[in-house]
């Protein structure tokens, strides 16, 4: 081989790696995003009691003013006993940053939950931090801020059949 051809493979060699990264960095945004829409994927299923399972171990939730909650275990009860059961969530904007292994977003909040037979009109913020782990994305600590909540002047919850919930968590 002449020079010009090692230079050129040395070129080349370089455009693929930084095309690799290119393309890890996006797959990886793209998993943190499938990340939050499970999530709400689970809110709007009636699935709320199974969110603990989309956090690390030792993850955090900070929900608008409430004492935060560490640990798994401690997560999965916080989300037995609020009320996700009968709320109906969809985020936009969902803006992301990787580095490495971790990896902060957020996205805007548009809630429409049923409590004590009202229903109402929610709309915050989720800052978010997430983390890798044996090759998988889960969130690290979940910060939600309400912006607002009014009520609405109809109900919903009678026009679609909510999941009863499973014997173990009531």
């Amino acid at each position: 081989m002449t020079d010009p051809d090692v230079s050129t493979l040395a070129s080349l060699q370089q455009q693929c790696e930084k095309l690799l990264t290119r393309i890890q960095h996006l797959e990886d945004i793209e998993a943190i995003r499938r990340l939050r829409d499970q999530y709400h994927e689970r809110v709007n299923e009636d699935a709320g009691d199974r969110l603990w399972e989309l956090f690390a171990p030792e993850a955090s939730v900070v929900y608008s003013g409430r004492p935060e909650v560490r640990g798994q275990e401690n997560i999965r009860e916080f989300f037995v006993s609020f009320p996700v059961q009968a709320a109906r969530q969809f985020v936009h904007s969902h803006a992301i940053q990787v580095d490495g292994d971790r990896g902060t977003g957020t996205s805007y909040l548009d809630g429409r939950p049923v409590r004590d037979g009202k229903s109402y009109y929610v709309v915050g913020r989720f800052d978010d931090e997430y983390i890798r782990i044996d090759g998988r994305w889960a969130f690290q600590r979940v910060v939600l801020t309400v912006h607002y909540m009014v009520e609405a002047s109809d109900r919903w919850d009678h026009l679609i059949p909510l999941k009863k919930p499973s014997p173990e968590f009531q």
